[in-house]
């Protein structure tokens, strides 16, 4: 049991100190009963702003890809219609069934944008290419919540 409290007591001191390099500008020191012979020194020594700030663009960038000066999503999504790939079950002739997904059809496309007077570079479905010969361009990205001024070619 203390072995067990002990290591959730680790567990959350980790975590904190986690949050506290890149929220407080001081040292994080413990405090409590289990951790009074640790409170002493402090465990984790803050890091700088500008490391910090490195550290959160770092986090950024490696959920998107940036391409020409703007950042394009890394996740295989549409940008107008948000659609996904979808779980299925491929069924053999013996009706073994195992998992597999659907992939979407994603396309890189550039559109003009009446409205902004310019091409957008943006990676949609086929689906919605079939979508934007009856719906304008505005009303989807709205719908999205996408900021076409983002995705300016040029």
């Amino acid at each position: 049991a203390d072995r067990a409290m002990l290591r959730a007591s680790s567990l959350l001191l980790a975590c904190l100190a986690a949050v506290q390099a890149f929220n407080a500008p001081m040292a994080f020191s413990p405090k409590g009963a289990l951790a009074s012979s640790l409170a002493s020194k402090p465990l984790v020594a803050a890091a700088p702003v500008s490391q910090r700030s490195f550290a959160l663009d770092a986090l950024q960038m490696s959920c998107t890809k940036d391409t020409r000066g703007y950042k394009m999503p890394m996740r295989k999504q549409c940008m107008l219609l948000k659609k996904r790939a979808n779980n299925a079950m491929s069924v053999s002739f013996s009706h073994i069934r195992t998992h597999k997904t659907q992939a979407v059809n994603l396309q890189w496309k550039r559109i003009f944008w009446p409205e902004g007077n310019c091409y957008v570079k943006l990676r949609i479905s086929t689906k919605a290419i079939k979508t934007l010969k009856t719906k304008p361009l505005n009303e989807l990205a709205a719908k999205a919540g996408l900021d076409l001024k983002k995705h300016r070619c040029g």
